[in-house]
């Protein structure tokens, strides 16, 4: 006994004695900048199972387990498989049961009871596994790692059977499991809009571990930004049943160079099971991470047992993020986060990249194009992602699959286990404390999102409960309660600050705001974008808002061609939008102003360029506002809402107003109206948006306005004035510079509103536009109009014009007339009326939707057979936007057209809604659209109209015109009866619409022909 306690003792002093050796050396080397190893011995051994060695099979009726696939797989119905990869690319549009198998070898574990370890990255959703036909175990959940030992299933030397059941929930329960009774976040099934693709399957890395018998189980590691001392925590695990003495050792290195900084030592006695070792280190000289200067370092633990060694190494940034006193600060600093919301999606994987550099090049687009920030919302990313954000600097929100739509059935009602209130909220629980335990140590994460845009109910309730525990997991980041408070539980706080068990940032302080707004923007919507309307002061968190722009239908198409993936469930989806966009090219003779679909992309690209310039013009004006995090990421998903296709091809034509957007110093120009009669005033509007980057002082500016001649019609001299902080109080980043309603008296056409600062700095945006319209110049009526329908504003504006308005003549078979259609529908004889009028050479107008519906039938006394349907051609308040399209047409004479419609000139009188063949509603799940056709006999000449090929296909019909008999009827969707006298476009498109129908009229009236009663029938006016 004593001749074993004296060998022990030995072996300690030795291994004391060893360490202040190395802690001498130690500053003795890096002093020198001499790099020090002192690993030896067997390290552990990872073997990848990746590839294409893996073959999968389908059990959509859930025999497999009855049928003993985990022991013989069947082959016969199995196709070949990468791993990682997902079920859908092998087989399209399959949800629920796949098993994946494949063999393997079991090297030789060079380990004294050495371990084997079989460990994945992740699998979506449930995974069940053997080894040579015997259970291993299971693990639950889409998004972080599991391993399972199997040394004692091995066959040492020889061949193994890896067999793996994967769950990928339906909607209807399998096991018990359905699809929104996990944590999937967006994830709704078959392919649509407006949500994340069900996929599932082997979705991370596979490997077999040979390890030693001590091993690391985990390493944490907490850095103090102001004292370089850094905290560590490791978890090492050993498997062996007795004690040993290891050798744990922490090296600190600079991730760039490699060069070590601090080096700790320690010899400890590691018990069987479970063993806590921590450690603080001073690093001298540290430097901080910050988006201009991204330094890491690399933090290596290692665990030595006589020859064996285990190691596992993470990176890390000296850093703090907070909010404190009104705005974001990094390390001390108010911070603007410029942000971008950017889900994790890829084309034909969904959740799985066709390749790396398609996560580099995400990463390098937004920094590239001026983000400092990324949210990543109801998903959690690959992993390596993270990495890549450490890398270059970009800060990160990240949110995991159970933020969202949790419990939220919707239309799909199955009987649910008496228990499914306790399994949500495990579930729930499972899914954030995995995914921060999982990447806790990045610097470029520093706040977790814990839900979104979630009501009030048990999730939520769950959410707010759960932050002291989450704190154990991570003490040093910001948490986001539920990102746009759709709770509407202003005593719960938004935010926990770091170190805090509450949340302690209250809305009153911080508003956590998604502001989706109809678009044309309204003045009632840019004022409370700007903040004019906020009469509280809290200061604004925008974590969400956007507007989509058109897939690139072609482009993609092309690309997934190109990759052989043009059979994928994404492809075809994209497809079928394609094919809906080339009927309606066609039918509507968009060839008419454009020779390809793939020039209408791009001036669509451009509209919605101007479009997001107006908003981010408001935004950036806003003092209250201290972070913009808009849904314009850098990669398409379903909805057209980025600067690159879903294959990461950039955009040209939306750079312009990203960089812009993003910009430090600039501009913010608006006008109200943005269209106005020569004579009348405009009010303009000039702020300044300084993200820190100008000093103190004050700086001289022009602002001016010019004319279609180029000829100056107002010029004025400003200041800039940007002041020190005092008493801890600190401007703005946005300050507003003028404001003055101004008369112009000039020339027709458009003006810009300019702004230059004179000297001390280059600020962009600076230039903004504006219409004026010559109401003299408005064309010359008709003397008369028939005029069925009551309408004042109509009626007024007639007389005011000198046009003579006459009733309908039930008894006129003599002469050709213009019948205006105004306010109500009429009734079904006075319809009859009008139809024979028209099979007889009279043209009627429908001014608006209202003078042809009936109770809930939008289209009823439209004079066709197919009448279609109104719908909206927008969804989401305006993020899911149609692109308005006008073509040369005497109805548009003197007005803008030819191409996409200038949301300037014609702000006042782009409706939603349009007579529509393809359009979509909500779908069953309550998210996603379902895509809904309604025959319609299309016009003759469609000459505005609208087309959305983001989310969901639809089109509508703004004005058209339609031939009925030796007569005509024209059709109105847009505002014109609304803005008629206060409008340039309204009373200019009335004029047209008036003078073109008036065109024949002189010509005699045609006798009804023989069949009229049967057309009468046809188009539903009489049985």
């Amino acid at each position: 006994m004593i001749k074993h306690l004296n060998k022990l003792t030995m072996y300690l002093i030795k291994k004391y004695v060893f360490a202040v050796f190395l802690s001498m050396l130690c500053h003795i080397s890096f002093s020198k900048e001499v790099i020090l190893n002192i690993r030896a011995g067997i390290c552990t051994q990872k073997i990848t199972l990746n590839g294409n060695n893996w073959r999968i099979a389908t059990d959509s009726s859930n025999v497999g387990l009855q049928k003993e696939w985990f022991i013989t797989p069947p082959i016969s119905d199995s196709k070949q498989t990468p791993v990682p990869w997902v079920i859908q690319d092998i087989f399209h549009n399959y949800h629920g049961v796949a098993w994946y198998w494949r063999e393997f070898e079991t090297p030789k574990n060079l380990h004294p009871k050495g371990r084997y370890l079989l460990r994945f990255s992740a699998v979506d959703y449930f995974a069940e596994v053997w080894v040579n036909g015997q259970a291993v175990g299971s693990h639950e959940g889409s998004e972080t790692p599991f391993e399972f030992d199997v040394t004692g299933l091995l066959n040492p030397g020889g061949k193994n059977l890896l067999v793996v059941r994967v769950l990928n929930p339906t909607y209807r329960p399998i096991d018990g499991i359905s699809l929104k009774d996990t944590p999937s976040g967006a994830k709704q099934y078959p392919y649509a809009g407006n949500a994340a693709y069900n996929s599932g399957g082997i979705i991370g890395d596979v490997e077999l571990q040979s390890v030693p018998a001590v091993r690391l189980n985990d390493l944490f590691v907490v850095p103090d930004w102001k004292t370089g001392k850094v905290k560590i925590q490791t978890t090492i695990l050993n498997t062996d049943s007795k004690a040993t003495i290891s050798s744990v050792t922490f090296k600190i290195s600079e991730a760039r160079t490699g060069l070590a900084v601090a080096l700790e030592n320690y010899v400890r006695k590691i018990e069987p099971g479970t063993n806590s070792v921590e450690a603080e280190i001073q690093v001298p000289d540290h430097k901080l991470w910050c988006p201009d200067e991204p330094v890491l370092y690399r933090i290596t633990a290692s665990v030595q047992t006589q020859s064996s060694v285990d190691e596992q190494s993470v990176r890390i940034g000296f850093r703090d993020f907070r909010f404190e006193n009104g705005y974001f600060r990094l390390n001390g600093k108010r911070i603007f986060l410029n942000g971008a919301n950017f889900s994790t999606h890829y084309p034909v994987g969904y959740t799985v990249p066709l390749n790396e550099n398609m996560l580099r090049q995400d990463v390098i687009n937004l920094k590239s194009l001026g983000f400092n920030f990324v949210r990543i919302p109801f998903g959690c990313p690959n992993p390596r992602v993270l990495d890549i954000y450490d890398e270059l600097g970009i800060m990160v929100q990240q949110e995991h699959f159970g933020c969202w739509q949790m419990g939220d059935y919707a239309g799909y009602k199955y009987p649910k286990p008496n228990n499914i209130n306790d399994l949500l909220v495990k579930r729930f629980e499972n899914s954030i404390r995995r995914v921060i335990l999982r990447d806790r140590n990045h610097a470029s994460l520093v706040m977790w999102g814990v839900l979104n845009e979630i009501p009030d109910g048990i999730i939520f309730r769950k959410a707010v409960e759960l932050l002291p525990s989450l704190r154990v997991l991570d003490p040093s980041r910001l948490f986001v309660l539920n990102s746009g408070r759709f709770d509407g539980i202003k005593e719960i706080g938004s935010m926990s600050s770091p170190g805090s068990n509450t949340w302690n940032i209250r809305e009153s302080e911080l508003k956590d705001w998604h502001p989706y707004v109809w678009i044309p923007y309204s003045p009632q919507t840019l004022d409370e974008l700007s903040g004019r309307s906020n009469t509280s002061g809290q200061k604004i968190y925008i974590s969400e808002t956007g507007l989509c722009f058109p897939v690139d239908l072609p482009t993609e198409l092309g690309d997934f061609q190109q990759c052989g993936k043009d059979q994928s469930d994404d492809a075809q989806y994209f497809k079928r939008q394609y094919n809906k966009l080339l009927v309606d090219w066609t039918k509507f003779d968009m060839g008419n102003c454009w020779a390809r679909p793939e020039d209408y992309i791009k001036d669509a690209y451009k509209t919605a360029s101007s479009l997001r310039e107006m908003a981010d013009a408001a935004i950036r004006s806003n003092p209250f506002v201290v972070s913009y995090t808009p849904t314009n990421g850098v990669a398409d998903c379903v909805v057209g809402e980025s600067v690159a296709t879903n294959f990461r091809r950039l955009k040209p034509e939306l750079i312009g107003s990203v960089l812009l957007s993003n910009s430090s110093l600039r501009w913010c120009m608006m006008t109200e109206p943005q269209s106005i009669y020569s004579g009348n005033k405009i009010k303009l509007r000039v702020s300044f948006s300084n993200l820190d980057v100008l000093r103190a002082g004050k700086y001289p500016a022009t602002v001016q306005v010019v004319g279609p001649d180029l000829k100056s019609v107002y010029e004025k001299k400003v200041f800039v004035n940007i002041s020190e902080a005092k008493d801890g109080v600190e401007s703005p980043f946005a300050q507003t510079i003028l404001t003055e309603d101004i008369m112009v008296n000039g020339p027709a056409g458009k003006y810009q509103f300019l702004a230059t600062l004179d000297h001390g700095g280059t600020a962009v945006g600076g230039e903004t536009e504006f219409y004026v319209t010559d109401k003299s110049r408005l064309p010359q009526l008709p003397a008369e109009i028939v005029l069925c329908g009551k309408d004042s504003v109509v009626t007024n504006w007639l007389k005011e014009h000198h046009v003579k308005t006459l009733p309908v003549n039930k008894a006129n078979q003599s002469k050709r007339e213009v019948i205006l259609i105004a306010g109500k529908a009429p009734d079904s004889t006075t319809m009859v009326t009008l139809a024979r009028q028209m099979e007889c050479g009279s043209i009627a107008i429908f001014l608006s939707p209202g003078t042809f519906r009936s109770g809930n039938n939008s289209t009823r006394w439209l004079p066709l057979a197919n009448k279609g349907v109104i719908e909206s051609m927008d969804h989401v308040a305006g993020y899911y936007r149609a692109d308005r399209w006008t073509k040369i047409h005497p109805i548009f004479d003197g007005m803008p057209a030819g191409g996409m419609m200038d949301y300037r000139y014609f702000r006042n009188i782009i409706s939603l809604d349009a007579l529509s063949q393809e359009y979509s509603t909500v779908a069953k799940d309550g998210y996603s659209y379902e895509e809904r056709s309604s025959a319609l006999n299309y016009p003759a000449e469609t000459v505005c109209g609208a087309t959305r090929i983001c989310d969901n296909y639809c089109s509508g019909i703004h004005i058209g015109v339609w031939h009925f008999g030796q007569g005509q009827f024209i059709v109105n969707t847009l505002h014109i009866l609304e803005n008629l006298g206060n409008d340039p476009a309204a009373d200019r498109l009335f004029c047209n619409m008036l003078n073109f129908a008036s065109i024949d009229m002189n010509k005699p009236m045609a006798k009804l022909p023989e069949y009229f009663n049967r057309k009468l029938s046809e188009i539903g006016y009489q049985k």
